[in-house]
């Protein structure tokens, strides 16, 4: 499991900048018009979050990685455009952190809004 997580987050952090990016000034018009349209006005993306189980108890802190489902995974975070086309994604925050927290850390991290 590790090796696959690796290998995901590998790929991804790899994408970020050309295939995973913030919408430009007019793909993000596009997107809010289309997003409005659905009743979310200025809505420029639809976030989610999911655990992704890990293979062991992390060494650090490995209490907090512990889930609801009795194992070890971390919060994944991500945004999608109109397209389900990847705009953003976070990793690394421990399972037992509730995704509007993450969200918020992860914005504050790299915050793609000021783009």
């Amino acid at each position: 499991m590790v090796n696959y997580t690796n290998r995901v987050m590998t790929a991804l952090e790899s994408a970020m900048g050309h295939e995973i990016a913030w919408p430009d000034r007019q793909e993000r018009a596009v997107n809010s018009a289309h997003f409005a349209g659905l009743g979310f006005p200025g809505c420029i993306g639809l976030v989610d979050g999911t655990l992704v189980k890990l293979s062991q108890r992390p060494r650090d802190d490995g209490e907090t990685y512990f889930d609801r489902k009795s194992n070890y995974s971390m919060n994944v975070q991500v945004i999608c455009d109109q397209n389900k086309r990847v705009i953003y994604f976070f990793a690394g925050m421990p399972s037992s952190c509730h995704d509007l927290i993450c969200l918020r850390r992860s914005l504050s991290r790299v915050n793609p809004l000021r783009r």
